[in-house]
């Protein structure tokens, strides 16, 4: 029974020593400027602002990406009427919409696919809503716009097919990045 009451007391004095040891480098911790839990232990617990950026960097560009897929099916099947919501958000989803209706009222429709190299070109995750950019080298030469009924390009002579394309995106409220602005800069080749 003396055996056990002695290893009671080391395990005692040895939780003892580890609480003490812990209460003063609490105390010792704030005396030097230093945050109290500013150590190692707290920066696990928290995401990098490398990884948070890297997170948006990736989730970015798969909008714009799936943006870009959705908007040039719909283009070529002449469909107006496709959600493009989980993409793209006002202002940007007003104009997209409102240039498929333009194109089905004059009976116009797309054939082919444009080639994009989008990279994400700025982030910033330091305040809410996150936002980013992408920029994109757009080449339209082998999209074309035709009729409907001649299958004949209606594409304005002398139009860039190889231009920046500047978009902007935010993080919304459901966890999802969706494309708030497009600037196709056709005066800047690519």
């Amino acid at each position: 029974m003396y055996q056990i009451q002695l290893i009671t007391s080391r395990a005692t004095v040895a939780a003892l020593a580890i609480a003490l040891t812990l209460n003063l480098a609490a105390c010792t911790a704030g005396d030097d400027g230093a945050q109290p839990g500013a150590g190692p232990a707290s920066s696990l617990s928290a995401p990098s602002v490398d990884a948070e950026d890297s997170r948006a960097r990736a989730s970015t560009l798969a909008a714009y990406q799936d943006y870009v897929r959705a908007y040039v099916t719909a283009s070529n099947e002449g469909d107006y009427n496709v959600r493009l919501d989980k993409f793209v958000a006002d202002p940007a989803l007003l104009t997209v919409r409102q240039d498929l209706l333009i194109k089905y009222q004059q009976g116009f429709v797309t054939k082919g696919e444009p080639t994009s190299t989008p990279k994400v070109s700025k982030v910033d995750t330091s305040r809410r809503p996150f936002t980013a950019e992408v920029e994109d080298c757009f080449d339209t030469g082998r999209w074309d716009v035709v009729s409907k009924k001649t299958g004949k390009s209606v594409r304005t002579t002398r139009q860039a097919t190889r231009y920046v394309v500047i978009a902007k995106a935010e993080l919304f409220d459901d966890g999802q990045w969706r494309i708030r602005e497009v600037n196709a800069q056709r005066e800047r080749p690519c």
